[in-house]
């Protein structure tokens, strides 16, 4: 027997609701308790709610951390989830936290019946409510605003203008030219003349640029972003060496990167040069794929199409630019380049 129904994409949005039910009927039991001191029964009862509460508070956390691994996230939520998984953390520890003291304060004969100490921890506990608030606000922004989460048909193709386009959201670049490109891009290792370039005609009718470097080269798009998410459309058969999506770019020693070479995906950053793999994960397939990389201040996440393959954490990158990096031999086919701001 599935412990999880077909229709749901992970276990969180099935227990999502207990702790805030526990802990704000908790809330209600102790403000209760207080008026109603002749209800001796109140108080345990109140005790055990908060108890029940933060042990599900904690389980709920975990939950929605394997959850923001198993589903796809669109770039515009991403820093949603971030802020989320942010004050899911700080409700877990406080509830956590907070359960184990008033479970100590009414085993202890001394605190048990101390109405102004009570008094006080409800006034605590009201604090730590607006985390539990807050954290719910946004998981609910994800699912009801964003879609995460929820089944949807999959989106029918669009036509777009062709070239590169720079808006105020991040850029789209979808190749036009063998040649045209190479004059919008920021060079920042190798050059024009350091890679061969032709556009292929895709069995689709669409249009892909090839790239064949000679030696490593490294494109940014001249367009500075925050937080960020970069996608590409590659097809890597005819190629071996690596891909990287570059993010947070500054200058050629300072970056973050998802690198795709063989069948790796690893995710870090090169600061002063110095090159750090702060998560790496096996992927699988050929032909055209499509990876993604997010940077969104402390939380770090790489896919391969939906499916969410890395996720370091880490300092948050200063604005940057964005482009590839390619080092290898063989052929790299591109469609699609984009970056958009989170």
């Amino acid at each position: 027997m599935e412990l999880i129904p077909e229709w749901a994409p992970n276990i969180h949005p099935m227990i999502v609701h207990f702790p805030i039910a526990l802990l704000v009927g908790a809330l209600g039991a102790d403000l209760l308790s207080l008026i109603l001191r002749r209800w001796d029964w109140l108080r345990p009862a109140t005790v055990a709610l908060y108890v029940a509460g933060g042990a599900s508070a904690v389980l709920t956390y975990f939950t929605g951390t394997w959850a923001a691994d198993s589903v796809s996230v669109p770039a515009e939520a991403q820093s949603v989830l971030t802020e989320h998984a942010d004050l899911a953390w700080w409700t877990m520890w406080f509830f956590g936290v907070y359960a184990l003291v008033r479970l100590g304060a009414h085993a202890w004969s001394r605190t048990r019946d101390l109405q102004t100490l009570q008094g006080l921890l409800l006034l605590v506990a009201l604090g730590g409510s607006y985390l539990l608030y807050e954290t719910g606000d946004h998981g609910a922004e994800m699912v009801y605003r964003y879609g995460v989460g929820v089944q949807q048909p999959e989106p029918k193709q669009t036509s777009v203008e062709p070239g590169l386009t720079v808006g105020s959201g991040g850029w789209q670049w979808q190749p036009q030219s063998d040649t045209a490109w190479t004059e919008r891009m920021r060079w920042l290792e190798g050059g024009p003349s350091a890679v061969d370039a032709r556009l292929d005609t895709l069995d689709d009718g669409r249009v892909a640029l090839a790239l064949t470097p000679r030696s490593p080269v490294t494109f940014v798009v001249p367009d500075t972003l925050g937080a960020a998410q970069v996608t590409a459309e590659l097809n890597r058969d005819d190629f071996n060496g690596t891909v990287e999506l570059l993010h947070h770019v500054r200058d050629t020693r300072n970056y973050d990167f998802l690198a795709v070479g063989g069948g790796t995906a690893r995710q870090g950053r090169v600061a002063d040069g110095a090159r750090t793999v702060s998560d790496e994960a096996a992927i699988d397939g050929g032909g055209w794929q499509t990876f993604r990389a997010v940077g969104d201040g402390t939380h770090f996440r790489g896919y391969l199409g939906s499916e969410l393959v890395t996720h370091p954490h880490g300092e948050a990158a200063a604005p940057g630019t964005v482009g590839l990096r390619i080092d290898g031999s063989g052929t790299v086919q591109l469609r699609r380049l984009t970056a958009e701001a989170l």
